[in-house]
């Protein structure tokens, strides 16, 4: 990549935009309606058309440089939700989790409960011993499902009373993000996870839709709505030699990692990611991303829809990278320039910036 190209900006505040606008579309794991249709207007808005298979998993067709062959990046729409799994007598909703969620970062939260005939009802995630001044055990009792509950901000008293509303078994409820967006360029939010990283390849595509860039090869932009629950990547079209998901990456203990870096992950519960590709990948970084801005990591607690789709049996390499973000499936904090550098390294792995030239 030249330097020219290299140099080329992305605009935070922008990026900052598009991540807000996705991250107030509801679409907890399963749940595609809004988001879908908001994603096929954005795309024709710039020349794309939008696919979506059985699976629910839209896509975006862009033809290479070279068309023989075809990888695939992809960026999950789903996030944490809870789906209603039956009544308690006072009309509180019993919920199972929909992904790895934090109870403890849930309580006292407000959420919506999509119907299954179109109403929306507001509701408040509570613990069954909601309050110090009436529960002895209040601050020490487990919050899992099994004594949280969605209380509905509504007149309600009774299961029938909850019914009367639309709500029903196998509503699934929308965790509302509370997106801030700071002057110094820092975001806290619900979602980013991984809707920052569904932005990075929506500004993507928008850059090569307005510069007339082609990727290397033949790429399919995917965006699964089943990630959290494990089986995002389940099926990937047989065309497609690789796929690289853009995902969060992590702060802490284990991980040389902040808030403004890409980190590039090697490998992840699941086990490794492939050798070569994710060398690509770490040579994209250092071609494109700003220096000291980027890490690679090993995630104990994590996977993508990449290895997903490696391990469920597709014949394909897997890679993965994404902004670092801080606690992470609760109210998430990263920096734009997190955003920023995830976009960069998208660009370079899409221009082939990290192939071995002495090895080619």
């Amino acid at each position: 990549m030249g330097e020219m190209e290299k140099m080329e900006t992305i605009d935070p505040k922008a990026l900052t935009e598009l991540t807000r606008e996705l991250i107030e579309i509801d679409s907890p794991v399963g749940y595609y309606p809004e988001i879908h249709a908001w994603l096929k207007e954005k795309l024709a808005s710039w020349g794309y058309t939008m696919e979506v298979d059985r699976k629910a998993t839209a896509y975006v067709r862009v033809e290479g440089e070279d068309p023989s062959r075809t990888v695939m990046v992809g960026a999950h729409l789903d996030t944490l939700g809870l789906v209603v799994r039956g009544f308690n007598d006072d009309g509180t909703l019993r919920v199972r989790q929909l992904g790895g969620v934090n109870y403890h970062s849930l309580e006292g939260e407000t959420c919506r409960v999509l119907c299954r005939d179109g109403r929306v009802v507001p509701g408040q995630i509570i613990c069954t011993k909601h309050s110090v001044h009436v529960f002895e055990d209040a601050k020490t009792i487990q919050r899992d499902e099994d004594t949280m509950a969605v209380s509905l901000i509504a007149d309600v008293a009774s299961p029938a009373d909850a019914k009367a509303l639309g709500v029903t078994q196998g509503a699934i409820c929308a965790i509302d993000p509370h997106f801030q967006a700071f002057d110094n360029g820092y975001i806290v939010s619900r979602n980013i996870d991984d809707k920052g990283a569904v932005a990075a390849l929506l500004d993507t595509l928008r850059w090569l839709h307005e510069t007339g860039k082609k990727p290397a090869y033949t790429t399919l932009f995917a965006f699964p709505i089943y990630e959290e629950i494990g089986h995002g990547g389940a099926y990937v079209p047989s065309e497609v030699e690789e796929y690289v998901a853009l995902d969060i990456t992590l702060i802490g203990p284990d991980y040389d990692a902040d808030e403004h870096q890409v980190g590039v992950i090697c490998s992840d519960h699941k086990g490794p990611y492939d050798w070569e590709l994710t060398n690509r990948l770490i040579r994209c970084a250092e071609s494109a991303c700003t220096p000291g801005r980027w890490n690679t990591q090993v995630c104990f607690h994590y996977s993508t829809d990449a290895n997903a789709a490696y391990v469920l049996g597709n014949n394909l390499r897997s890679g993965a990278f994404g902004m670092a973000c801080l606690n992470t499936h609760g109210r998430e904090r990263c920096h734009v320039d997190a955003l920023v550098e995830t976009e960069r390294l998208a660009r370079a792995y899409l221009m082939d910036a990290g192939i071995d030239r002495a090895e080619a």
